[in-house]
C-alpha cells in the first residue's frame, strides 16, 4: 500500500482554548444586581467562558434574571464550605474576580486555587491577590457601576445605559404600583410617609412588598387604604417579588434591593434616599428618579442617624414623592402613546 492509499485529514488551524472566568459576584442584593448588569455587559464583549459565584439564597433569583452558568456559594458550615471549594477546583478557572472587597472572597479565591485572582486591594488581602487594584478603585463619588468594570477589566459605561433582562410578570398583580417600606440596612434608609402616600395615590392599586421584618410597615399602609392595597411583605419568594415587580406600572422603593431589582428589570421607579448617596448607588437605567433631601449632614452611610433626628427622611415630603410618582406615571403613558403611534400609524408594525 502506497502512501496515497492512506485516508488523508484535512486540519485548519487550532482554535485556542477560552479562558474560564469566576465571578464572586456581591452579597447585598442590591449590590448584586447592579453588578449583573455589569457582568451582562462584560459578557457581551468578550471571549472569556463566564460563571458566577453567587451566594446560596440567591441563587434562582439570578438564574432568572441572567443566561450565564451559576455556582452556589455554599458557606454556611465549614462543611458546606469545603464542598463549593471542591467544585470550584473541578471547574479548573483560568481566573477569578472578587466583587467584594472582604477578606473571606480573598482568602475563597486564594483557597480555590485558581491562578489568576483580581480585586481591590483593601482588607489586608493584597497577598492572596495575583492583579490588584488600588485601595481607591471604591470612589464613593462616582456610581459604584465603575468599580465593577475596573475588576471585571472593562471600559465604565453610563450607569444610565445599563439595564439587565425582561422577565414573565404576575398577571394578578400587573398594572400595580409597588410599595417597597423596608430596608435591611437600617432606619436611616427608611422613609416613613409610604401610609400617606397610598391615600394621596387615590385611584390607583397598590401592592406592598418586602421581608417579614416591614410587616409593620405595610399594615399600617393597608390600613390606610384597605380597598386598595394588597399586603404582600413576607408573603413572597424572591422569585414571586421579582414576578410582581416586573409587571408594575411603577416602584416607589427606598434604597433598598427591591429597589435595584426594578431598575434591572426596567420598570419606572421612584428611589428615595436618606443616609445613602445617589452619586454612588442610584438605581440603574434611565427609568427611575431619585428624591432625597439636602440636609448637611447626608449622606452618611449610617444604620441610624448620629444625632437622632432623621433629617434627612424626615424632610421628604409626601408631596414631593407624590409629584415624582405622577412624573413618573406620566413618562409611561407618553412612553405608551408614542408605542401605539409607530404600531398603528408609523412604519413600525
Amino acid at each position: 500500500m502506497s502512501a496515497s492509499d492512506y485516508p488523508r485529514f484535512i486540519t485548519g488551524p487550532s482554535q485556542p482554548l477560552r479562558p474560564r472566568s469566576l465571578i464572586l459576584m456581591p452579597n447585598w442584593i442590591g449590590d448584586l444586581l447592579t453588578a449583573l448588569a455589569v457582568v451582562e455587559d462584560k459578557s457581551a464583549q468578550t471571549d472569556e467562558q463566564i460563571e458566577l459565584l453567587v451566594p446560596e439564597g440567591m441563587t434562582d433569583l439570578v438564574r432568572l434574571l441572567s443566561p450565564l452558568p451559576v455556582i452556589s456559594y455554599r458557606r454556611r458550615s465549614r462543611v458546606a464550605m469545603r464542598a463549593t471549594l471542591a467544585e470550584v477546583r473541578a471547574r479548573a478557572f483560568d481566573r477569578i474576580y472578587l466583587l467584594p472587597f472582604s477578606f473571606s472572597s480573598g482568602w475563597f479565591a486564594f483557597k480555590s486555587r485558581i491562578p489568576t485572582r483580581r480585586g481591590i486591594c483593601r482588607e489586608g488581602r493584597w497577598l492572596l491577590l495575583t492583579e490588584r487594584l488600588p485601595r481607591t478603585t471604591r470612589d464613593l463619588g462616582v456610581h459604584i457601576t465603575q468599580e465593577y468594570a475596573s475588576v471585571l477589566n472593562i471600559p465604565p459605561r453610563n450607569p444610565e445605559t445599563l439595564r439587565g433582562q425582561r422577565i414573565a410578570v404576575n398577571r394578578v398583580h400587573a398594572g400595580t404600583i409597588v410599595f417597597c417600606p423596608g430596608a435591611v440596612y437600617g432606619p436611616a434608609k427608611r422613609w416613613l410617609g409610604f401610609a400617606e402616600l397610598a391615600t394621596t395615590l387615590s385611584a390607583e392599586r397598590i401592592v406592598v412588598l418586602g421581608s417579614e421584618a416591614e410587616t409593620d410597615a405595610s399594615v399600617s399602609i393597608a390600613r390606610a387604604a384597605p380597598s386598595r392595597v394588597t399586603d404582600l411583605a413576607g408573603k413572597t419568594s424572591l422569585i414571586e417579588a421579582a414576578r410582581i415587580v416586573a409587571g408594575a406600572r411603577l416602584v416607589v422603593s427606598n434604597d433598598s434591593g427591591l429597589m435595584h431589582l426594578a431598575a434591572y428589570l426596567g420598570v419606572p421607579t421612584v428611589a428615595i434616599f436618606g443616609s445613602t448617596s445617589p452619586v454612588w448607588t442610584r438605581p440603574i437605567g434611565d427609568r427611575a428618579k431619585v428624591v432625597q433631601s439636602d440636609v448637611e449632614c447626608s449622606p452618611c452611610f449610617d444604620r441610624t442617624c448620629r444625632y437622632g433626628h432623621y433629617r434627612c427622611l424626615r424632610e421628604i415630603s409626601v408631596h414631593r414623592v407624590t409629584e415624582a410618582c405622577r412624573v413618573m406615571l406620566d413618562a409611561r403613558v407618553e412612553g405608551q402613546n408614542q408605542n401605539e403611534e409607530l404600531t398603528h400609524g408609523g412604519e413600525k408594525r
